[in-house]
């Protein structure tokens, strides 16, 4: 049983798709608020289905982005479900989305629209590049704003595992919810948070773009501090890896003198074509001994050294060490799965792994939510067999379901 907290009371309404609405709404429903997806009549979110699946379809996504939420289910090219909807617009204190700009005004949920029935709502927009930006309304994706940021150049032009724009995104959306939560509290006022992604990014690269500046213009790959002979990743005898973090000299100069080469101690942050010499001898070092043996010769000393691990040793470490962070969890319907734990460690609102709930199954709550603004079976009854709403226990063959609300 999830405990009450200071977040309990308020009630989140969440459309967005993806990642970053998703990550910022997250924080709220493991802080206690009671979060609502409000999917479409179709799929839903399109995420709960990306692959890889578990449990009946149930995606990896919204396995860990779900978690701890309510689902309720709507057709808003309906105008009746839009009436409906605005009822509980009315009774929110956070709303979440991320369509392209219009088409909330289009629909008649805008934020105007909220703001005429309810002016103290929190109103969040995502978008790539802001809601009066011309760009936002064109078709782009995590990495077309990471290429125009510039990253993508410093990077070598690689892909992330990770979603960086839309990470960014998450952090700062849910950074501006809690900050004009605290601001109503103060003011009584509710507000307008217009979250562009490819600014959230550009924020993220506030490092690279003032190296650029005082670069006279430069910021290069390999132009960067490292990989530098101290801060480098080498292989082992047995084909691993160890990852060298030592920048400074307190660590760099003693590790010299225990391999015996006190001679490039002068090289630690100079990058390969400054110091070929060293980076071969720390090459052939590391190389001379295997990944165990390695560790166990770092047990009695302090160096920035570490092992690294797979994917599948990081999960066995965390979870035996630090099982706050990252642990097993038994949902009913995907079975035993992970769950990372909210970083957010406050005293006076412990988070526990173990107390998180499954997402509910698309439009499991909206008979609850509905009947909670005032909606009566007969309305639910004549909205679901017009297929205006869904809900949980719905099963509709694909050429019966309702259109979905548009994304653009």
């Amino acid at each position: 049983m999830r405990q009450t907290t200071p977040f309990s009371k308020l009630t989140v309404l969440d459309f967005s798709r993806y990642l970053p609405g998703g990550y910022a709404t997250q924080v709220l429903a493991d802080l206690g608020a009671t979060v609502i997806k409000v999917e479409d009549t179709g799929q839903g979110d399109f995420m709960r289905h990306d692959y890889p699946t578990m449990g009946g379809g149930i995606s990896y996504y919204v396995t860990a982005l779900g978690r701890n939420k309510k689902s309720i289910s709507l057709n808003l090219k309906d105008p009746e479900v839009v009436e409906w909807f605005m009822k509980m617009a009315a009774e929110a204190d956070v709303i979440v989305e991320s369509f392209r700009p219009g088409v909330t005004a289009k629909l008649g949920i805008s934020y105007e629209d909220v703001r005429a029935v309810n002016p103290g709502i929190i109103y969040c927009s995502i978008s790539g590049y802001g809601a009066n930006d011309p760009r936002s309304k064109k078709a782009q994706h995590d990495l077309n704003m990471q290429a125009q940021s510039g990253y993508l150049s410093v990077n070598h032009g690689s892909t992330s595992p990770l979603h960086l724009c839309d990470l960014s995104s998450g952090m700062v959306a849910g950074q501006a919810i809690l900050a004009t939560l605290y601001a109503r509290e103060e003011t009584g006022e509710g507000a307008y948070i217009d979250t562009s992604m490819f600014d959230c990014f550009v924020w993220w690269n506030s490092l690279l773009d003032s190296r650029w500046c005082f670069n006279d213009g430069e910021c290069k790959r390999n132009d960067l501090e490292y990989p530098s002979t101290a801060y480098n990743v080498y292989e082992t005898a047995d084909g691993g890896k160890l990852a060298l973090g030592m920048v400074e000299a307190k660590f760099w100069e003693p590790f010299c003198d225990a391999i015996g080469h006190p001679e490039i101690k002068p090289t630690g942050l100079m990058r390969e074509w400054e110091a070929p010499e060293a980076f071969e001898i720390v090459r052939e070092t590391i190389k001379g001994k295997a990944t165990d043996e390695w560790l166990a010769w770092l047990e009695d000393k302090d160096f920035c050294i570490a092992k690294v691990n797979s994917k599948t040793e990081a999960v066995e470490q965390i979870t035996r060490e630090n099982p706050e962070a990252l642990a097993w969890v038994e949902f009913p319907r995907v079975g035993r799965v992970l769950q990372t734990g909210l970083p957010h460690h406050i005293s006076s609102m412990p988070v526990e792994i173990a107390d998180f709930e499954e997402v509910s199954p698309l439009g499991a709550d909206t008979e609850e939510f509905l009947k909670k603004v005032g909606a009566d079976d007969a309305t639910i009854k004549r909205l679901k067999e017009s297929r205006s709403i869904r809900l949980g226990d719905d099963i509709w063959v694909e050429e019966d379901r309702a259109p979905v609300a548009p994304a653009e």
